[in-house]
């Protein structure tokens, strides 16, 4: 790999070379002064070029990404029969602009049965799932009104817990997180998404200020419709967000700290895999504000630090960020190019997953953390683990503390054992999906004239 990158790297320095060169050559010729006087404006052009042409293919792999996720597949290409979601009967969310991870996630909600069977006990209710799609509206403030509008459409202001989600970069929700929710609420909740990209997160952080933008807006008109109602009628509200999904609900209140939180009436929130770049985490972890209380905000790598808390300090607390200690994702900054970062301190004082013998070296430091964020999010499904930027093995304990909703141990550990099996039973169902598809267009490929075409039409006429 090393030799192909300085192959590949090597051959576009001497092309950005000779065209410089050009360039130079042919002001010279139209121009006074010796070549050498032109070759800055040369290899000015050169990297004008190269430029442009990245540029073009960016937008062109963006596009082609953003095609795919609008596309309806195969495993869920049924409108939903719940009025409880979006995209079902009454819905103003139309199915086909929900995309993908949308569709997914308003396809997959727990019955009645489901939460009735894990639980041991009769269910409250049907949950609500409302997901609005970055091309169900135009704007932020459309895509707002629809949201609020399908809150109140599914009564979803009459529950117990109200879950606001930012989703990551594909529009993707964690659903450890929000069936853990809706298994220990007995399905007496909803919870509403607001897509801001179609894109993988890498790809999607030109989208960070648009996604802050649409949780602020999001959480504003939620407080504002939960105000017209006697506080005795109003949900629980409370946050959740994963990778830049943490990121951008957590600069929805940048400049704000925790009183920010407390005076949106957000009640408690859990963020996974917070990126190192976030503001508010930055300022309420290591600024001295007057608008942070740090006794309501902890940042923690597992559920045991947070079992080994002083018991006042458990119960005051209420907005968690759980960061592995390797997880790249949250320790990776520019910063790493010109100093050393905490978690690379003393060997004595480092968290168990980061190696003694690793010391700080600029800019080497920097590019390891980067190949570890590129492949921190490698998880295989159904088997889940606490490490890197997989946190689906202790996600449903802190869902459990921080959101202060009843479960005995026996019943937890049967929702998770549900949880693993719904994994696995989604994969199932796109592993079919896909594999029906691709032998569907092996046999048209068949029919349109490869080897034993002429059978296969004859076969299909009888």
């Amino acid at each position: 790999m090393s030799l192909g990158v300085t192959a590949g790297l090597t051959g576009l320095a001497a092309g950005e070379r000779l065209f410089a060169a050009a360039v130079s050559g042919l002001l010279e010729r139209g121009l006074p002064g010796h070549e050498r006087l032109y070759r800055p404006v040369g290899h000015l052009a050169a990297l004008s070029v190269l430029g442009g042409a990245l540029y073009q293919l960016v937008r062109r792999v963006d596009h082609r990404i953003e095609r795919g996720a609008e596309q309806i597949e195969e495993a869920f290409d049924d409108p939903p029969a719940s009025q409880l979601v979006s995209g079902g009967p009454g819905s103003r969310v139309a199915w086909e602009t929900l995309s993908r991870q949308g569709r997914r996630n308003v396809a997959t909600v727990l019955g009645v049965d489901e939460i009735e069977t894990v639980m041991g006990e009769p269910a409250a209710a049907e949950p609500i799932r409302v997901f609005v799609g970055l091309e169900s509206a135009a704007t932020e403030a459309e895509r707002v009104a629809p949201a609020v509008e399908e809150l109140r459409r599914t009564g979803a202001f009459d529950r117990e817990l109200l879950m606001v989600i930012s989703p990551t970069g594909t529009g993707y929700v964690n659903y450890v997180a929000v069936e853990t929710a809706e298994y220990l609420t007995r399905g007496n909740m909803a919870s509403v998404t607001m897509q801001y990209s179609l894109r993988p997160s890498p790809l999607s952080l030109d989208r960070v200020a648009e996604g802050r933008m649409h949780y602020r807006m999001l959480i504003d008109a939620i407080h504002n419709a939960l105000a017209e109602r006697p506080p005795e009628k109003r949900p629980r509200v409370v946050l959740f967000g994963e990778s830049l999904g943490a990121w951008t609900s957590q600069d929805a209140f940048a400049h704000r700290g925790t009183q920010g939180l407390l005076d949106a009436g957000v009640d408690r929130a859990i963020w996974i895999g917070t990126p190192y770049m976030s503001r508010w985490r930055q300022e309420v972890l290591n600024d001295d504000r007057p608008d942070v209380d740090r006794s309501l905000v902890g940042r923690f790598n597992d559920f045991g630090e947070v079992e080994a808390l002083d018991p006042e300090a458990r119960k005051r607390l209420r907005y968690v960020m759980i960061t592995h200690a390797n997880d790249a994702v949250g320790h990776f900054g520019l910063d790493l190019l010109v100093r050393a970062p905490d978690w690379l301190g003393p060997a004595e004082t480092r968290a168990a997953a980061v190696p003694g013998a690793q010391q700080w070296r600029s800019p080497t430091t920097f590019v390891q953390t980067l190949v570890d964020m590129k492949n921190a999010a490698n998880v295989i499904p159904g088997q889940f683990d606490a490490k890197s930027h997989d946190y689906r093995a202790d996600l449903a304990r802190f869902v459990r503390e921080v959101y202060g909703l009843p479960a005995t141990d026996d019943q937890l550990a049967a929702v998770e054992q549900a949880l693993r099996a719904s994994e696995l039973e989604r994969k199932r169902r796109l592993d079919a999906a896909r594999a029906a598809k691709a032998a569907r267009a092996a046999q048209a490929a068949q029919g349109d004239g490869g080897p034993g075409s002429s059978s296969s039409n004859a076969a299909s006429r009888s």
